[in-house]
């Protein structure tokens, strides 16, 4: 093999690896901020079924002991 394919064949192997530890980083950071936007799941669940029309987001609701609905 000419020197000059094998340099330029190591320089894409090269950009490969960086390009999967970049993504695999990005991957990790995600993982670690779990928790942030995350969508809180009563909102979703009283989104959804407004969307879909079943009851009203009052009423779907959770109430504290002793509210007044």
């Amino acid at each position: 093999m000419h020197p000059d394919i094998a340099y330029d064949l190591a320089k894409l192997k090269i950009a490969e690896d960086l390009r999967i530890a970049e993504r695999e980083r990005l991957v990790r950071q995600a993982g670690s901020q779990r928790n942030s936007g995350a969508i809180d799941a009563v909102s979703f669940r009283d989104r959804v079924a407004r969307l879909f029309g079943i009851g009203s987001s009052e009423s779907t609701r959770s109430r504290p002991a002793g509210a007044q609905p």
